[in-house]
């Protein structure tokens, strides 16, 4: 019999979601649509489809707040003030919001509640970027030459008025990363969650309105591609941040061009995992590998390695503790305990998933495990059971193509040139990892490695460090200061002592 989340739904008294623009909670007279959960397809609540007109309604209070409000210009103890104050109230929300965040995506919720995508994480994101608040500061410049009696002083000021735009593997973790150092740059706010995961998003959302901050500064929309594509391409927004794949990226790309907007697109990801016969433990580079694509997500996170370049003389061994691992997968109700993995977000994406298998089946790889669906108590949800090939060339779709699914491709090497260049062939370059002992090896090898981040022995993002990628992986950085610099301009005045 199959398992059911709606008791979870009633529990926490989900209610048809509205939207929050110039300071008031709208009851939208538009189309909706309905939010499933992967874990069951059943029904969670509808949310408003923006579309155009909400998107204008919501830009025209962010320009006003901005254009003629106090946050802008707010002296930076006074916003700190009111952003701690926001800290505090999702800290204490935060089992409420991991267990929306549990209905949105389906990831299990331990790992909802106590992993760096939790509401705690969340919370201390929102800290991380409030104690920059009155640290962010331009420079002076020495005198270049005595021609002149200028002196140079640069200030940051911030950017303006703030599209963001979050994935739905993250939805907490993502609202912080963008909403936290916009909104203590100055800016005024704009945020769309993906139209897959809006409950989590909209508790985050409440918390905010309840707040200080002014009319207008934080403002939330939801829809779909309509929607996210009339907020990126708004002529009234001066920054558009997004998290989500490569080919929505370039669409937001184009549309920014228009009015030369400012943008960070934190894109996708087809990074690879180097094992080299140095390596400390190859059962833990193994087991770490295919549990990052089997477990938590599911493999639906930008930054899992979902290559494994493994050395020819650790090959055999690298298969066997892969295949140990998967043995430790556990699907089911994501509220118990013992449920170790995420159901694919839709039933689209599975069949996405799916087709891939078959695609590396059709182009000559092994499928050494997985890649089917369960069946029982599974059946209604989006499950896919864990697939790892081998035999893996690097031409194949299965390793050039970004799954964002449970299915990890070996290729094996010879010669750490060999590894180097595989990893380096493809389109991506968000985060690398590999494993050896030989630290010169694993700075040499990390230096080659075209990657926004390379992890070694491990992976890990935290926020405080600079996260994003190359080539179609995206533009830009969040984390730390570089999310900083991402929602301020830079502006020099020359002061004429002469006169």
């Amino acid at each position: 019999m199959s398992f059911s989340l709606l008791d979870v739904r009633d529990r926490l008294g989900v209610q048809p979601g509205r939207m929050f623009i110039g300071g008031r909670w709208v009851d939208w007279d538009g189309p909706r649509f309905d939010q499933v959960s992967p874990a069951t397809n059943e029904v969670m609540t509808s949310f408003a489809e923006a579309g155009r007109r909400g998107v204008d309604m919501a830009v025209a209070a962010a320009r006003r707040a901005f254009d003629e409000g106090p946050w802008p210009r707010m002296a930076a103890q006074d916003r700190k003030r009111m952003l701690q104050r926001i800290i505090e109230r999702i800290y204490d929300a935060e089992e409420e919001l991991a267990q929306l965040q549990t209905l949105d995506n389906g990831i299990p919720y331990h790992f909802s509640r106590s992993s760096r995508l939790s509401g705690k994480a969340c919370a201390d994101i929102f800290d991380h970027y409030a104690g920059w608040i009155d640290k962010i500061t331009g420079e002076t410049y020495p005198q270049f030459s005595d021609a002149s009696n200028f002196h140079y002083m640069s200030f940051r000021e911030p950017v303006g008025v703030a599209g963001l735009i979050t994935a739905w593997n993250a939805p907490l973790a993502m609202f912080a990363m963008k909403a936290g150092p916009a909104l203590a740059c100055g800016c005024t706010v704009v945020l769309k969650p993906s139209e897959n995961t809006n409950l989590a998003a909209t508790r985050l959302a409440q918390i905010l309105a309840e707040s200080d901050l002014p009319e207008g500064v934080f403002n939330f929309v939801t829809g779909a591609g309509e929607t996210g594509a009339a907020l990126a391409g708004h002529p009234g927004v001066d920054k558009v941040s997004f998290t989500g794949s490569a080919a929505v990226g370039e669409r937001i790309a184009n549309a920014s061009g228009l009015n030369m907007k400012r943008l960070s697109l934190e894109l996708g990801g087809k990074s690879a995992g180097i094992v080299f016969p140095q390596a400390r433990s190859v059962a833990g580079a193994a087991t770490t590998l295919l549990g990052l694509c089997s477990t938590f997500l599911s493999g639906q996170v930008c930054s899992t390695s979902s290559r494994a370049l493994v050395h020819v003389s650790v090959l055999d061994e690298f298969v066997h503790h892969a295949t140990e691992q998967v043995r430790n997968v556990r699907f089911g109700n994501p509220f118990d305990a013992a449920t170790t993995s995420a159901p694919m977000i839709t039933r689209a994406h599975l069949e996405r998933v799916l087709g891939f298998v078959e695609s590396g089946k059709a182009e000559g790889a092994t499928l050494a495990f997985g890649g089917d669906r369960p069946g029982g108590e599974l059946a209604n949800g989006n499950w896919v059971n864990p697939a790892m090939f081998v035999g893996v060339t690097n031409d194949m779709r299965i390793a050039r193509e970004e799954i964002f699914g449970p299915v990890l491709s070996v290729i094996p090497f010879e010669t750490e040139e060999e590894a180097i260049r595989i990893a380096n062939d493809s389109e991506y370059g968000l985060a690398g990892t590999l494993w050896t002992a030989d630290v010169t090896q694993a700075f040499r090898v990390a230096r080659a490695i075209r990657s926004g981040s390379v992890g070694i022995n491990g992976y890990a993002s935290i926020p405080n460090a600079p996260m994003g990628g190359v080539r179609r992986s995206g533009i830009g950085r969040e984390g730390g200061w570089p999310a900083i610099e991402a929602f301020t301009e830079l502006k020099t005045i020359n002061f004429n002592l002469d006169i």
